[in-house]
């Protein structure tokens, strides 16, 4: 949905407008969205990759897309990646902003790594043609609980740790929250800036900020961001006109159904979708599940399963 100025002059567009301009101004390397943007750009995305995997000797990167949306068969469920790309020794690394602990993350990086490997081989290709592939989510929280900066999971024999599966897979997750002496000073200064610690001294980390401040003044990144921000208020503010945020009518739990069907078509996880309507990931679940699992039945269909659970 686009937004006419029309929309913008009503008094409650205009405070909304403000606030999002509010906010934009007030980003940080931590919001998906200027994440996104700002590793967009090689001269920033290059030099984080080389930071994370000095083994690998990443001498140059290529993108597959910023904020690429990996497809997979005809039902199963697209991801959106905020910045994928490939280097010159044909390897794949998506990195991921994940601010909140939504209680999924070792599953989605599951998802996520088995799209990547569905979009990574093409039709013909043999089996051991497929690149290398790294899933990264920098996360402001420790997912768990040891204190470390960085959790990276591979694939290993469970009876002999020795025995490395060599699929090429790895799940890596950064923790900005770490306290246990486990990365270089490199690795630190930037997990350091995620947390809005500067540091002065680390060249890549000062112009990582100054990319982030440019990014804030570019007024097309501006006005997509305001614009998506004031679509999921109008959205919002939708549904509670229909009754979907308190009602539990079978008419405005209709209109739930078909609201909630809408966004799973378009590959939209479940936290996504509960804070987009502002409700709890439990109160949508039920509904979000029966659709998942029975793709192309009818919101009425769902409504009936519902109501029987519900006896």
């Amino acid at each position: 949905m686009s937004f006419n100025n029309q929309y913008f002059d009503t008094v409650d567009g205009s405070s909304n407008r403000s606030s999002s301009l509010s906010k934009w101004e007030n980003l940080t390397i931590k919001d998906r969205f200027l994440f996104a943007k700002v590793m967009g750009q090689k001269e920033n995305c290059l030099p984080l990759l080389q930071r994370l995997f000095p083994e690998l000797q990443i001498t140059d990167i290529r993108y597959v897309e910023a904020e690429k949306t990996v497809e997979g068969s005809i039902d199963s469920k697209a991801v959106r990646l905020d910045v994928y790309v490939r280097d010159s020794d044909q390897r794949a690394f998506t990195l991921e902003m994940q601010v909140y602990d939504k209680g999924n993350l070792p599953m989605r990086s599951r998802y996520y790594g088995s799209m990547m490997d569905e979009n990574l081989l093409g039709t013909g290709q043999d089996y051991d043609e497929i690149m290398p592939a790294y899933v990264i989510f920098i996360c402001p929280f420790d997912l768990f609980g040891k204190g470390l900066h960085r959790y990276t999971f591979m694939n290993f024999c469970k009876e002999d740790f020795s025995i490395p599966l060599g699929d090429g897979s790895a799940k890596i997750f950064l923790n900005t929250k770490g306290t246990a002496d486990d990365v270089s000073k490199e690795v630190l200064a930037f997990l350091n800036y995620v947390n809005g610690i500067a540091a002065p001294d680390d060249e890549y980390v000062s112009l990582l900020d100054q990319a982030v401040k440019r990014a804030r003044k570019n007024a097309v990144w501006r006005r997509e961001f305001m614009n998506y921000e004031m679509e999921m208020r109008y959205e919002r503010k939708m549904a509670r006109k229909e009754g979907l945020a308190e009602g539990r009518a079978e008419g405005a739990q209709l209109k739930l159904i078909q609201i909630v069907a809408k966004k799973v078509l378009k590959g939209k996880s479940l936290s996504v979708i509960a804070s987009e309507l502002e409700e709890t990931e439990d109160s949508i679940k039920p509904i979000y599940d029966l659709l998942v699992s029975t793709p192309g039945a009818a919101p009425e269909e769902i409504l009936d399963r519902l109501q029987e659970k519900m006896c």
